[in-house]
Parts: structure tokens; C-alpha cells; sequence
């Protein structure tokens, strides 16, 4: 008896009209389970509508005309061979988004956002995550990845969240923003390939936090390569530290050595005594 022969998956395109072209709008808010029939497959929204199938493809949305900003709730587990954001701003939240296909790919295209809320992210086909694009991935709460992310373009947006990787690898041009009043990334395992820069923007000392515990082929406290493929906004990459409390940062302006020296220096003033007047 022949070995069966694995089918391969299904695209599907957000759209909550049925059969009529387009998402439904430019604010398509709808469910993501496998019951209710918000998708599509077809690329323009005009055949009948469908569910989801775990495994399939997933593009947001059908046609080009969901341009605006909405939400999707997921109702439990939904696996994806590949998650695709091609204009909008959906919002999700609940549930969980499971990459679940051995090359697992999660493109945001160039205008696109994509605010991650409450949902969780799990990755169970190789413990990967291969973000593309040059759009923008803005986690809007706290969350904690357990796998690999291949961060290969676009934007990273922290908006007043923590962010929590095992293994971040940084594999071309891309940029980490650390938007709002307070934002974290905690990264275990650190690596960013030769001839890479990542940008990082909207970062305040003593507000926004960027910790790696182990970074291949850096050199705590030192300047220099790969250190330097860092580029914080306002300094160059010669002033990317990564410090012995696991921070990466630019060095302190002159300004803040200043600061600091003078405040050394006030004890030590405050117990010089006076010298007397002379008349």
C-alpha cells in the first residue's frame, strides 16, 4: 500500500463579505476559529466564503480594501503554515497563533501593522519564526516566545510591552523601536549576521531595556565588532556596549559623566571647610 501523500496547505484570505470582492470593508473585525466562515480563497474576495483549515496559509486580507485599523479574536489554537499582513492594521487578541510548517514564514508588508495584543505565540513546526517584510509588528502587551526568531526586515515595535525571546537572530537590515514611556526585550541566546545593522529607535536610558544573556562573538564592556552592528538613534554603532548586567546600550553622553562626577564630588565638598574671609 503507497505511503499517503501529505496535501499541501490551503490559502486563505480574510474576508467577512462571502462572495463579494474585497475584506468587507476597511475594518473587517471579525472571529478566527474553524467555524466561522470569515475567509476566502481567493486572492480578490469574490468566490464563496469558507473556514479555516489548521495548516493553511493565512493572508490579511482579500482584495485591497481593508486599509484601516481592526480586530481579529482568536478562539482557542489556530496553526499556520504562514501568516501574511499585505495592508491594514489588524489588531489580534485571545487565542493562540501556532506556526506550525517546517519553513515558517511571517511577512508584514511595507504599510502594514500588525499590533499584537493579548494572543499568544507558539511555533511547533521547527521552533521557528521567520518575520520578513517592511512592515511594522507592534507588540501592544507583554509576551514570551519560547523558540527561534529570524528577524530578516521590517520593524519590531515594543508599545510599553515586554518582549521575551529564547533566540533572537538578526539576519539583515532591521529595526527594534521602543515606543511609549517604558518597553523591554529579554533575549537568551543573541545573534546578528555579518554585514547586518539593526536600528534601534525610541530609546530612552533608564526607561527602555534591551538585555541579551549571551551574544555570540561580542565582547562585554568593549566597542567593536559585532557590538558595533548595533546602532541606537542619535549615536553610532563605536558607542553600543554590551554591558556585565547583560545591557545593551550606548555609552553615556558626556553630559551624564558630568552629572555623575558632580555628584561624586558634592560629599567630598560638602566636608571641605571654609576658609575664612580676608579683610
Amino acid at each position: 500500500m503507497a505511503a499517503p501523500v501529505a496535501l499541501p496547505a490551503a490559502v486563505r484570505y480574510w474576508d467577512l463579505d462571502g462572495n463579494i470582492a474585497g475584506a468587507g470593508g476597511a475594518s473587517p473585525s471579525g472571529i478566527w476559529d474553524a467555524t466561522v466562515a470569515n475567509w476566502n480563497q481567493n486572492a480578490n474576495g469574490n468566490s464563496a466564503a469558507n473556514t479555516f483549515t489548521n495548516g493553511d496559509d493565512v493572508y490579511f486580507s482579500a482584495g485591497t480594501n481593508a486599509t484601516g485599523s481592526y480586530t481579529v479574536t482568536l478562539n482557542g489554537t489556530q496553526s499556520v503554515s504562514s501568516l501574511n499582513i499585505e495592508e491594514g492594521s489588524p489588531a489580534f487578541t485571545g487565542g493562540t497563533v501556532n506556526f506550525s510548517d517546517a519553513t515558517p514564514a511571517f511577512v508584514i508588508a511595507s504599510g502594514a501593522t500588525l499590533n499584537w495584543g493579548s494572543t499568544l505565540l507558539t511555533a511547533t513546526g521547527n521552533g521557528s519564526i521567520n518575520l520578513s517584510g517592511a512592515g511594522v509588528l507592534n507588540f501592544t502587551q507583554n509576551l514570551s516566545f519560547g523558540g527561534t526568531l529570524n528577524f530578516g526586515g521590517g520593524t519590531l515595535r515594543l508599545s510599553d510591552a515586554t518582549l521575551n525571546v529564547t533566540t533572537l537572530n538578526i539576519t539583515a537590515n532591521s529595526v527594534i523601536d521602543f515606543a511609549g514611556s517604558a518597553s523591554t526585550l529579554n533575549v537568551t541566546n543573541f545573534n546578528i549576521s555579518a554585514g547586518v545593522t539593526l536600528s534601534i529607535g525610541s530609546w530612552t536610558r533608564s526607561s527602555d531595556f534591551f538585555f541579551v544573556n549571551n551574544w555570540a562573538g561580542a565582547t562585554r564592556n568593549a566597542s567593536g565588532a559585532p557590538m558595533n552592528q548595533i546602532v541606537f538613534a542619535n549615536w553610532t554603532g563605536a558607542d553600543t556596549r554590551w554591558y556585565s548586567n547583560n545591557e545593551v546600550a550606548p555609552v553615556p553622553e558626556p553630559s551624564t559623566f558630568a552629572f555623575i562626577a558632580s555628584g561624586l564630588a558634592l560629599p567630598f565638598l560638602a566636608r571641605r571647610p571654609r576658609r575664612r574671609a580676608l579683610g
